[in-house]
């Protein structure tokens, strides 16, 4: 076992020398314009932004990596980003701000030192907030956040089967009560949903799960590089990823912090590179439906 796994080490390694190592920061941006490009939410006017500049730097690398290019890119996306301000994904601000420090890295001499710093503290950053936002709200540590969206939610609804014994009955009952309140005209307009004693438990787990999984990233990107939990940063995103983005399809996100995660690695820990590189490129994968599958084969 020693062995293959010492194997499997030295083909990763060589796999990056060869391939990787002398190209990080095209690879960083390239990545980057491909999740602007496949995964952000546009308004009409940031999609028009896109569709022209975009495929110019994806075809070009003299513009992928021109520092005039970034700052117009960031500056007419900030533009198109407003219409949207109260309605985008979590992951849309944090996608500008991914944009803007590339822009403003590009003005550096030692410009992919300056991405890599920022890309860990903006990783740090976003985690220790999402964890600070949960530990403040009950709601959300009572479990009540995933109970919810068990019930209501049509991107979870076969986690919910397989796992919490949510039938298809209970889960269009639910959804057909949620659907009169929400277009009710009445503001008192209320109704019971319908669950299982392990949606339950269930939701209640995946609640401190999430905090101690996104409290984790937190301190480790935030510490400094030089400490033991920050040497394995990587761990605690790696399993967040693979354990979050299959079961919640936010490819948009997944791919996002793929590209950071690249971009935050350090020399010591170029085999991750390699990793998030393979997470960036199997991201359409985390929308099959897996916990179809699994029940399709249980059934079976």
């Amino acid at each position: 076992m020693k062995s293959v796994i010492n194997r499997l080490y030295h083909s990763l390694e060589e796999l990056h020398n060869k391939y990787l190592r002398d190209r990080l920061l095209e690879l960083t941006v390239m990545m980057s314009l491909i999740t602007v490009l496949l995964f952000m939410q546009h308004s009409r006017l940031l999609m028009g932004v896109i569709i022209l500049l975009i495929p110019v730097a994806i075809l070009f690398k003299e513009v992928a990596l021109s520092r005039l290019y970034w700052l117009l890119l960031s500056l007419l996306m900030a533009i198109g980003f407003l219409p949207l301000y109260f309605t985008a994904d979590n992951h849309t601000f944090l996608t500008l701000y991914w944009i803007f420090a590339i822009a403003l890295s590009l003005w550096f001499t030692s410009s992919y030192s300056v991405l890599s710093y920022n890309s860990r503290i903006l990783i740090g950053l976003c985690f220790l907030f999402a964890t600070f936002w949960k530990l403040m709200s009950p709601e959300f540590l009572a479990g009540d956040f995933f109970l919810f969206t068990f019930l209501t939610d049509s991107r979870f609804f076969d986690f919910a089967e397989l796992t919490a014994g949510i039938s298809p009955e209970m889960k269009s009952e639910n959804l057909s009560i949620f659907e009169n309140i929400i277009e009710s005209t009445n503001r008192t307009e209320s109704g019971l949903l319908e669950a299982t004693g392990a949606a339950l438990l269930i939701s209640k787990f995946m609640a401190y799960w999430t905090v101690f999984i996104e409290g984790w990233i937190a301190i480790a990107f935030l510490l400094p590089k030089k400490t033991v939990v920050s040497k394995y940063r990587d761990i605690p995103l790696i399993i967040f990823m693979l354990t979050t983005y299959p079961i919640a399809t936010v490819r948009g996100f997944a791919a996002l912090l793929a590209v950071m995660g690249f971009a935050q690695c350090g020399e010591e820990n170029k085999i991750m590179r390699v990793v998030y590189l393979s997470v960036f490129v199997l991201i359409p994968v985390f929308s099959l439906p897996f916990e179809r599958i699994l029940m399709n084969l249980i059934v079976w």
